[in-house]
């Protein structure tokens, strides 16, 4: 099954399992995701400094930096980047943890491709129309927008994300970004923002 309507997605695939991450990466690829792989945390982190990444898949359990590590470095130049985090040995701890570092999905292994495949093809529609606003808030400063248009994008990629993870909850929005619900109607409708993302 391929799927193109995933070609401007594009997903990085950590793991230090060398098949496994070989699997996942052409099963992604034949059904339309970008696909960019690293077989450590250390490389990952050297990608994500060049490349553009749309959603992260790691592993939890790896050598010298484990996923939780990777996440938390990652988070320093890409603190809204999804990820997803996949471990055969994960405990109640560990989720707690990576929930608090921003997971979006935890998965045990062996994780079915299908069930990746979804999860990740979810992921794209969920950001689909916050992808504009978040290029233009945390792209290079040489890029042709002005500061003052970065700070809006900025500012609705920050509403619309919140707006997302509490499942469109004003009352959690309002809270989470501790404004009050005058300002934030007023900022959703000057940045065009749905509230019923």
């Amino acid at each position: 099954m391929t799927n193109s309507g995933n070609s401007d997605f594009t997903v990085l695939v950590i793991d230090d399992d060398q098949d496994v991450l070989a699997a996942n990466a052409r099963y992604l690829r034949l059904n339309g995701i970008n696909t960019l792989i690293s077989n450590s945390a250390l490389s990952a982190l050297e990608r994500l400094e060049t490349d553009s990444v749309d959603a992260i898949v790691t592993d939890l359990r790896m050598p010298e930096c484990d996923g939780l590590e990777f996440a938390r470095k990652a988070r320093a130049f890409r603190p809204l980047t999804p990820i997803v985090f996949v471990s055969g040995f994960a405990q109640i701890p560990d989720v707690v943890k990576a929930m608090r570092l921003g997971a979006v999905d935890f998965l045990e292994k062996p994780v079915e491709p299908d069930h990746l495949l979804t999860i990740l093809t979810d992921l794209r529609y969920r950001y689909d129309g916050i992808a504009s606003s978040q290029s233009i808030a945390f792209g290079l400063p040489d890029q042709e927008a002005s500061f003052k248009d970065r700070v809006l994008a900025y500012e609705k990629y920050v509403i619309e994300t919140t707006l997302q993870s509490h499942n469109g909850r004003i009352a959690d929005v309002i809270d989470t970004l501790k404004i009050n619900r005058r300002t934030l109607n007023d900022k959703m409708l000057r940045l065009g923002i749905n509230r019923s993302l």
